[in-house]
């Protein structure tokens, strides 16, 4: 009699422990929205592709993704060209937002890095940088050729900018954060992002 007891305890744990994960899984599963995910070149907007395809030479390994914030859609571009890992960012439409290069600290002039530094120690605890980019945006009255040239010349322009993706704490709750500075480390603009898709593939 006893040892029925036992083992009926056994199969009952047994039993909530694979409720339990279940449970976990679940909540993981409704919780965790896409932010990022690869997509299929024929899933990519056609005109986006020529824009591509027409200003850019001797590209390697190039994959497509299609990036959801809590905004806006954006088709993204990435792709490997001289050494250095580059992204282009589409509307839904196709039309071009602007190209961007994957960098380190060191290549930030020291003013403009030192401004961005002090920013993120005094508006996030814990912060970690987890990416940088040095962005050339799309502007009124500029060619889609003449960003894209700026771009893959790697130039130093006053009209550029760098993106920082960050995690930190922000209202006592860790935080996803794109952050936009200008070329003097001035700070532009920020968002919070959705929850990575951690299966997606970043540079």
């Amino acid at each position: 009699m006893k040892q029925n007891v036992l083992d009926m305890m056994k199969y009952k744990n047994r039993i909530l422990l694979l409720f339990t994960i279940f449970v976990c899984f679940s909540c993981v599963a409704q919780t965790k929205i896409e932010r990022q995910h690869r997509i299929k070149k024929s899933q990519f907007p056609t005109n986006a592709i020529e824009t591509l395809t027409a200003n850019s030479s001797d590209i390697k390994r190039v994959k497509y993704y299609q990036e959801i914030d809590t905004t806006q859609k954006t088709f993204t571009a990435k792709f490997k060209k001289s050494r250095l890992f580059y992204e282009m960012d589409f509307t839904t439409t196709g039309v071009f937002k602007s190209a961007s290069f994957k960098i380190q600290a060191v290549d930030i002039p020291e003013d403009s890095y030192l401004k961005m530094s002090n920013y993120l120690s005094n508006n996030f605890e814990n912060v970690k940088v987890q990416k940088m980019l040095q962005v050339y945006l799309m502007q009124t009255g500029q060619r889609v050729e003449k960003v894209i040239k700026n771009t893959f010349q790697n130039l130093m322009i006053p009209n550029m900018n760098y993106k920082l993706l960050v995690r930190g704490k922000l209202n006592k709750k860790k935080t996803d954060i794109e952050i936009l500075f200008d070329a003097s480390g001035n700070f532009i603009d920020q968002k919070e992002l959705l929850p990575p898709n951690y299966d997606r593939i970043l540079y």
